[in-house]
């Protein structure tokens, strides 16, 4: 089970009130369903990983027979054009699909201009691949970068409405994932109730063996909107936990158990499929799949850094729910706090690449770039639960049946204000202040954060232990993954009033709609807008724009304003 799943079923019985919400003005409605790719490609392509010259371009050779182990390596030819016709083609070559990565195929296309859009295209024989179009990072002097955010696509839980409506727009430079671009569990997964699009994972078992992790990496790659979104521009992809399992760390996940094999073994089982399937660049020699890490330079406008907060260094993930005796003693709440949740020797994301970032970004410092922008898994904010006892009663919570010692236990933590989602950054509060005082030591204090992983809306300040100001956080709700308001409906609302309103950085709150963000990077200033979509329960759905914010920089630093699009009442506590 997701614990993060539990958690927000949990919040069900703390809330019986609800408070008005503000209905976005619909736009154009659209239709996901789009006609699957036959033959050779028939998981369509992908690029990713752009730099100024190169670009790696990426497909699979599907086979007669998928389960022919022993099929030979086939060779694929491939074209880049400046032109969707392939008039004018400027690269070409042959690329081997290979049996031992699973007949997957990356080019590693050099020699390119820079900031230049191609296209691009794979054949075998008489058949040809779906067209692909790409680009090159500019260089010098850039007047904007636009991005498109996405995270938490869960297949069983909806279909892809929201790729299909960033495959529409046509004016982005890049798709951001942030991870969970796939989902481990078996048919039902996390929320059984959630299956109302019909849409069942393959294999029909939770993910373990190698052969596995790639069936599902081929189920998703069978999505026609999935397939749209990335041939239409570069992928910049990190993973975050269910490319492996459930809340991993570096030494285990709450998803993985005894009976299922050696960790160790399932990790690398669950990085080598990731490496065939993206399209990314592999590792350098010598170094481990965990080393994720990497970034981007969009010109003279803003440095991109992908991190890995997962497989690489982070320390074991746990709940607070699992310390509710010591927590709920004064005294043992303080030798909690010292020992475990304060603990300086917990790792997020290790020193050598805390280490790497605050160079990498000072380095953009002192270059002038405006903008440092950090592509992230889970949230950094602080964001503590707001006391829900005068809202609650005891009494209440026995609507929770078998959960209701559960949602005791959380009723009773509430006025200690402990971090909403200890899976997150709040859960590691020693390593979160290195990393920003790493950053300080380089004179970086405005980094711009793009996180997912929580399936919700969230814009925040970003603040050290003493208050001073780090920068501002960004967090794009879900493709289709299970949302508070899917569990708490109209209650949601109020909690996130509450929840906003007792987090001192954090400016808004909305876990009431799947969708993604839309990010403009200009010398001047960052527009984020968080655009929803109506439904993933069925592929007829409408676009909208929940809310949108101005970043500008401010005192060294970067502030959240201009808000639009929000209620009153979202308004008064922004």
């Amino acid at each position: 089970m997701d614990p993060k799943i539990s958690r927000r079923a949990a919040l069900a019985a703390l809330l019986g009130t609800t408070a008005a919400a503000c209905k976005p003005s619909p736009m154009p409605s659209f239709n996901s369903t789009r006609e699957k790719v036959e033959g050779r490609f028939q998981h369509g392509v992908a690029s990713g990983d752009p730099l100024h010259d190169r670009v790696i371009i990426w497909t699979r050779f599907s086979r007669q027979t998928e389960d022919n182990a022993s099929a030979p390596d086939i060779m694929i030819d491939w074209e880049m054009a400046q032109d969707e016709a392939f008039t004018q083609i400027v690269k070409s070559g042959t690329v081997t699909a290979l049996s031992t990565k699973d007949w997957t195929a990356k080019v590693d296309v050099t020699g390119l201009d820079s900031g230049q859009w191609y296209f691009y295209r794979f054949k075998h024989a008489e058949t040809v691949s779906p067209i692909g179009r790409t680009r090159t990072l500019p260089k010098g002097s850039i007047d904007q970068a636009r991005f498109a955010v996405v995270s938490c696509s869960n297949l069983q839980e909806g279909f892809f409405n929201v790729y299909d409506h960033i495959a529409r727009d046509g004016g982005f430079d890049a798709l951001l994932h942030l991870g969970d671009y796939y989902y481990e569990y078996g048919p039902g997964g996390a929320n059984n109730a959630m299956q109302k699009a019909g849409r069942t994972h393959e294999p029909p078992r939770e993910i373990v063996a190698l052969n596995d992790y790639r069936q599902r990496h081929a189920q998703y790659r069978s999505d026609p909107a999935l397939q749209a979104v990335t041939a239409s521009m570069p992928l910049i992809s990190i993973w975050d936990d269910h490319e492996s399992s459930n809340d991993s760390y570096k030494d285990g996940a709450q998803n993985h158990q005894p009976d299922e094999g050696d960790w160790e073994i399932r990790k690398e089982r669950a990085m080598r499929a990731y490496y065939e399937w993206m399209p990314i660049r592999d590792p350098q020699p010598a170094r481990g799949r965990e080393f994720l890490y990497r970034s981007f330079e969009w010109g003279d406008l803003a440095t991109l850094a992908a991190v890995e907060t997962r497989l690489l260094a982070r320390s074991h993930t746990w709940e607070f729910e699992d310390y509710y005796d010591q927590i709920m003693d004064p005294e043992g709440f303080k030798k909690f706090k010292a020992e475990k949740w304060y603990n300086p020797n917990r790792e997020m994301m290790g020193q050598m690449q805390v280490d790497w970032i605050a160079r990498t970004f000072g380095e953009s410092k002192k270059a002038g770039k405006p903008w440092r922008l950090l592509i992230n898994q889970v949230l950094f904010s602080r964001i503590n639960s707001p006391d829900m006892t005068p809202y609650v009663s005891e009494e209440d919570t026995e609507e929770a049946g078998e959960n209701r010692d559960i949602v005791l236990q959380k009723l009773r933590m509430s006025p200690l204000s402990l971090p909403l989602y200890p899976d997150s950054w709040d859960g590691y509060p020693a390593a979160r202040e290195r990393f920003f005082q790493a950053l300080k030591s380089q004179g970086v204090e405005d980094m711009l954060v793009v996180t997912g992983d929580a399936h919700e809306y969230w814009a925040a300040q970003l603040s050290c232990d003493d208050g001073s100001p780090a920068g501002a956080e960004i967090c794009t709700s879900s493709v289709t993954s299970l949302t508070v308001g899917d569990v708490l409906g109209d209650h949601a609302r109020l909690y996130a009033l509450l929840v906003t309103r007792e987090n001192q950085d954090v400016k808004y709150y909305n876990p009431m709609t799947k969708g993604y963000v839309d990010l403009t990077l200009t010398p001047e200033k960052a527009k984020a807008r968080m655009v929803g979509v109506s439904t993933v329960f069925q592929p007829e759905y409408s676009a909208f724009r929940a809310a949108e914010f101005t970043i500008k920089p401010s005192k060294g630093s970067l502030k959240i304003s201009n808000p639009k699009g929000l209620s009153p009442t979202q308004r008064a506590v922004f």
